[in-house]
């Protein structure tokens, strides 16, 4: 798709379609902010034309997408999605429950799926997880919690029509998804995964990062969120028996934008791309990068990454060290003042602020020099405190 955009920009064929840019830029507004970059974008920006496919009934350059991606996480089938995970957990839950049945649901899920249950009209049988008090982090849903949440619903005689749970965590805890997957379908229900932040979990082993369970019927991933694709692409992983592929894609074309960006789809492709030819070494790069910035934790008095040490405990079965969990531990400072300092003073964005921790999100991309940076800045900070 890189290469045909290419093509079609540097060809005389004029653009008689939507975008209504016309794939340029005016003089006026070159001369007033313009940038290169942006004039790049407007310049590859098109519609559904002639020998481009069609996302809601690829055929051709799109489809090759969508079986690289199968390919790349294990999965039987595998749709693209440019309105994110959130597209992908309306459609799955659309097509799995019925119209005012009942979804047994991760209670920490992503505001989607309470969207879905809103417009489905379903009701939402709660899977809680615990609260760990040691850092006041959410944990993972257990197999012990959902196979007790089943075996009452089951004596009830009210069983969902599928089951819904998180992993990884927006803060890296994983569950068990395996055994929790063979106990949903112990009941003959579906299992859907959110796993918007386990995109980079692909299927080439051997670089200490979990691979995606294929035992779940859908799994959601969030290519932009840990892998180097735009903003708003995901995909949808289909792999179990139990789920209907032509459904899901139905309930997809229903909820995804019918004007989709052939930018955000050429930036999926160049993400298959990098992670085809690269993704074992980049994997393994940034493994080492963690080991190292782990480790100098272990010389500190007072931050620490908090996460792995919960492995075995609150349901959490491991834990994604890409996903850095910055606390203090004497108190000191709280989750956000960790978070103004780390942004105002070190010039270090991070991702989210809470009561005591402070979240950093790292990915394959992440420089050697990124992580110098962030070290330099946590030895200092360890040092300031009294």
């Amino acid at each position: 798709m890189i290469y045909e955009l290419n093509n079609l920009s540097a060809s005389d064929m004029y653009p008689f379609h939507m975008p209504g840019h016309k794939r340029q830029q005016t003089a006026s507004l070159e001369n007033n902010g313009g940038s290169d970059w942006l004039n790049e974008a407007y310049f590859h920006d098109i519609t559904e034309i002639d020998g481009f496919d069609d996302l809601q009934s690829p055929k051709g350059m799109i489809a090759d997408i969508e079986d690289r991606l199968a390919v790349l996480y294990g999965a039987k089938r595998a749709f693209l999605s440019v309105n994110g995970s959130t597209c992908g957990n309306l459609s799955a839950i659309s097509a799995l429950v019925q119209k005012n049945g009942c979804l047994l649901a991760d209670m920490g899920a992503h505001r989607s799926v309470y969207n879905a249950s809103f417009l489905s009209g379903c009701r939402i049988l709660p899977l809680e997880r615990e609260t760990m008090p040691e850092n006041g982090l959410t944990a993972c849903i257990s197999p012990e919690e959902t196979e007790d949440r089943l075996n009452k619903a089951g004596k009830e005689g009210r069983l969902p029509d599928a089951v819904l749970i998180t992993s990884p965590t927006y803060e890296g805890f994983i569950s068990d998804v395996d055994k929790i997957a063979d106990i949903v379908h112990g009941y003959g229900l579906p299992l859907i995964v959110d796993g918007a932040h386990g995109a980079h979990y692909t299927a080439d082993e051997g670089t200490c990062f979990p691979v995606l369970s294929s035992k779940p019927d859908v799994t959601v991933v969030s290519l932009h969120k840990t892998l180097p694709a735009m903003t708003q692409t995901a995909a949808v992983l289909i792999n179990g028996s139990l789920v209907r592929q032509d459904e899901v894609k139905r309930y997809i074309n229903i909820f995804q934008t019918t004007s989709p960006s052939y930018i955000l789809m050429a930036s999926a492709e160049r993400c298959l791309d990098i992670m085809e030819k690269e993704g074992f070494v980049l994997k393994k790069r940034l493994r080492e990068n963690l080991d190292r910035t782990y480790a100098l934790c272990k010389s500190l008095r007072h931050i620490y990454f908090t996460g792995p040490e919960f492995a075995g405990r609150y349901g959490i079965y491991d834990h994604d060290r890409s996903k850095i969990n910055v606390m203090d531990r004497s108190g000191h400072m709280t989750g956000h003042k960790l978070y103004d300092i780390f942004r105002e003073k070190y010039h270090l964005q991070p991702e989210k602020a809470g009561d005591r921790t402070c979240l950093l999100l790292t990915s394959v991309m992440d420089t050697e020099e990124g992580f110098q940076r962030l070290g330099r800045a946590i030895k200092e900070l360890d040092e300031q405190i009294a």
